[in-house]
């Protein structure tokens, strides 16, 4: 059992997701685009929609400079200019920005709004590169998002104190971390800045039904469009990574934040690149299914709620996608299918209140 919950371990660790994710395809030509930021960044269309819209700006010489970190200065300025801030605070004046300063009147209205505040001696530091940690402060409280799920970054302990505006990025699909860590004491580049406000600014845009099918929201962000549309194997292992949400090496009615005999649990940390078992994903994996495929088979089989043969499903899966998966001479590999009671308990912890609700209403399991 031992060796299971190492195998989990590292097979949750194995699959946590990286920060940014490309947008999949232009809707619109982009006009006058900086030299700077080729058509093959997975950034161009979101940085020139920012630009477009007021919040960014590049220099003179029409560069963007996507790599230069953000100061504080400038993280008020972008803020100040895509959201209207309330006031909540009496204004105190930083000791080290002078009225005269040309950011004084966005660092004004972003202490004003709770989000500033001045330091043991007083000071801002203006010109200092904003952390990860901070900027989740700044976007949380400038958006007014709330915590939905109560998942820990591996670098980010609940003790942290930026813990809660983190675990309010990642809850409401804002940031997916990078590979189960959230890096907080990071600067923030100016293309992840424009990103972040992107995601903020579209959050709860409408679906539209005349569009492609899209995944839920943060989840599958390690799987770009393109590596789905050239990879043949990528299909497979994003249906895998789904299915843990009914497949188990564990007990079929352990709940992940139990500790099992042993010791150990299963380890599910903000970051996941797992996709909920949920109609919109199974139907986004579908735009890239090759006809005619096992693939496609399965998800059309999951799409009727058909969930009947999930440990040869999760089996066929696995060897799709890694070659080397039925070759393992010593690998005890025994999978369970999640209780209701179990299933459930995973979806609450993973993507929380409205998660479940979807889940409960998708597949009749009130």
């Amino acid at each position: 059992m031992k060796k299971n919950k190492i195998l989990s371990m590292a097979l949750a660790a194995a699959i946590l997701v990286p920060a940014i994710v490309a947008p999949i395809k232009a809707e619109a030509e982009v006009v006058s685009p900086f030299k700077d930021v080729s058509k093959n960044s997975p950034y161009y269309e979101i940085i020139h929609e920012m630009r477009d819209r007021h919040i960014i700006s590049g220099y003179e010489n029409g560069e963007f400079r996507s790599t230069e970190v953000i100061t504080r200065k400038h993280a008020a300025a972008l803020v100040n200019r895509a959201v209207k801030l309330p006031v909540k605070k009496k204004f105190v004046a930083f000791k080290d920005v002078s009225p005269k300063n040309a950011f004084f009147n966005d660092i004004k209205k972003l202490q004003q709004a709770g989000i500033f505040e001045p330091d043991a001696k007083g000071k801002l530091n203006p010109n200092q590169p904003i952390t990860r940690a901070e900027m989740a402060k700044v976007l949380t409280i400038a958006f007014d998002l709330k915590v939905k799920v109560d998942l820990d970054f591996m670098d980010v302990p609940k003790t942290h104190p930026s813990s809660k505006y983190i675990q309010a990025l990642y809850s409401n699909g804002i940031t997916t971390g990078n590979y189960g860590f959230y890096e907080p004491d990071k600067p923030v580049t100016r293309a992840h800045y424009a990103v972040f406000l992107y995601r903020l600014l579209h959050m709860n845009d409408p679906i539209d039904p005349s569009k492609p099918a899209e995944r839920i929201r943060g989840q599958f962000a390690n799987f770009t469009a393109e590596q789905l549309e050239t990879n043949s194997t990528m299909v497979a292992e994003a249906m895998a990574h789904m299915l843990r949400q009914k497949v188990t090496e564990s007990p079929a009615d352990y709940l992940i934040t139990d500790v099992l005999e042993d010791g150990w649990r299963e380890m599910y940390p903000a970051g996941h690149s797992l996709g909920q078992m949920a109609k919109e994903n199974i139907l986004y994996l579908k735009r890239f299914a090759k006809k005619d495929s096992t693939e496609e088979a399965i998800l059309d089989k999951w799409l009727q709620g058909d969930f009947s043969q999930v440990t040869k499903d999760y089996e066929d899966l696995q060897i799709i996608s890694d070659p080397e998966y039925g070759n393992c001479a010593v690998c005890d590999r025994t999978y369970n299918i999640r209780t209701k009671r179990a299933e459930e308990h995973f979806v609450r912890t993973i993507y929380g209140e409205e998660g479940l609700q979807r889940h409960r209403e998708q597949w009749g399991t009130k």
